[in-house]
């Protein structure tokens, strides 16, 4: 903005500056020509003078009038003389004004050259400050170029980390969806296999009945058979008694062997350091980042942690958190080296699992019996780790869950 006022500033006086050397030309030629004029009339009255001079004697006036002939070229003289002298007069007259317009002139001459010097000087301040506008102009922008540049630096140095976020995402969308897909199918497996139980339990009670209906009837035709002798009636009641007595303890010792264990998936006694639920730590450091949703600040969205982190070195050993079945171990997308483990129903009447992630190595397998505590792989850095710790989830019928509230 400056720097265009300046400019239109500069072609004003730029304008101006010629109207007045224009200006100028006419009055140096106005004074040349009022000079040119004084000259001439300097040369006609100094002529005039040196005659007037040379004639001026007490005689001259003798000679007009005895040099006339006749009484008319008398006349006449006196009248040539009279006009001589005021022709004289009024050359003197216009000399003075010529002089008075030479000095006009020059003064005029004078005011225009000093204004040209003025504009002039406020010409050249004007072209260096128009220069010292340009030269700031410039650095501007130089300075607008430099950090156009370093925000397109910035802004595809974002767009990468968002592109390489984005990706990881992705990753741990897949093995959340691949966790969740082996849970189903072991919520699935339980209840078939609950199914069957109840089924199988029906059976055998319906077994159970019919046996006694039969037995009840056999008693009936054994006591109708020994009615003629007491003892052997007595004997016969007896004998059924203890035949009773011993079906019903062989049903409820079949009814408690059909139901499944809602303890510690046969364990031992839990150890000292095991929660309520009968879950120990799985690995001997504390727990870091936490469960719940983070803010992330490239993606600008909340994003859910489904477990918690425990920072430990590289090769720690990780212990199984409780007694289950291993239903996944090997490589899961995000997780890394991974881990999952099926702990039944022994939370809320709801399928436990707990997952170990980014491990270094695994010693289990997929469908192998574990026990509580038992040694199952150590710490590592695989998968989207930045370094070393166990991620470790806890999930009820697949959804995640706090383990804070479940393991010590």
């Amino acid at each position: 903005m400056q720097l265009q006022a300046a400019r239109e500033n500069d072609a004003r006086i730029a304008a101006d500056l010629e109207a007045a050397r224009e200006e100028l030309e006419r009055a140096k030629q106005r004074v040349a020509k009022a000079e040119q004029d004084v000259t001439t009339q300097l040369a006609l009255i100094g002529s005039a003078a040196r005659e007037s001079y040379q004639q001026q004697t007490d005689l001259r006036g003798l000679s007009v009038v005895f040099g006339s002939e006749s009484p008319a070229e008398l006349s006449q003289r006196l009248q040539w003389n009279t006009t001589i002298f005021d022709t004289q007069a009024a050359e003197k007259s216009r000399l003075d004004q010529v002089l008075a317009e030479l000095e006009a002139a020059r003064q005029a001459q004078a005011e225009v050259e000093a204004r040209i010097a003025r504009d002039k000087a406020e010409s050249e301040r004007n072209v260096a400050r128009v220069a010292d506008l340009e030269r700031r102009a410039e650095q501007q922008r130089n300075t607008v170029a430099g950090l156009v540049a370093a925000n397109e630096q910035a802004r595809a140095a974002a767009q990468t980390e968002l592109d390489a976020d984005e990706a990881d995402y992705r990753t741990l969308q897949a093995a959340e969806q691949d966790t969740q897909r082996l849970i189903q199918q072991e919520i699935a497996r339980i209840k078939a296999a609950e199914e069957a139980r109840i089924k199988r339990e029906a059976e055998e009670r319906a077994r159970r009945e019919e046996e006694a209906r039969i037995k009840r009837e056999e008693a009936a035709r054994a006591k109708a058979e020994a009615e003629a002798a007491e003892r052997t009636r007595a004997q016969d009641a007896a004998d059924k008694k203890a035949r009773a007595d011993a079906a019903a303890v062989e049903s409820a010792r079949a009814e408690a062997a059909a139901k499944p264990d809602r303890s510690s998936g046969g364990a031992a006694a839990p150890a000292r350091n095991t929660s309520a639920w009968g879950f120990v730590r799985p690995v001997n450091a504390n727990y870091g980042s936490a469960f719940g949703l983070r803010f992330h600040p490239i993606l600008k969205y909340w994003r859910p942690h489904n477990g918690v982190d425990m920072g430990a070195p590289t090769g720690t050993p990780i212990y199984a958190a409780q007694a289950g079945t291993v239903l996944q171990a090997g490589t899961n997308g995000g997780f890394g080296q991974y881990t999952l483990i099926s702990h039944g129903s022994i939370v809320d009447g709801k399928l436990t699992t707990t997952g170990y992630a980014h491990q270094s190595r695994i010693l289990v397998r997929a469908g192998q019996r574990v026990e509580r505590g038992q040694l199952i792989g150590y710490v590592g850095n695989t998968g989207l780790s930045t370094t070393p710790h166990l991620h470790f989830e806890l999930r009820l019928n697949g959804t995640p869950v706090n383990p804070v509230r479940y393991v010590p």
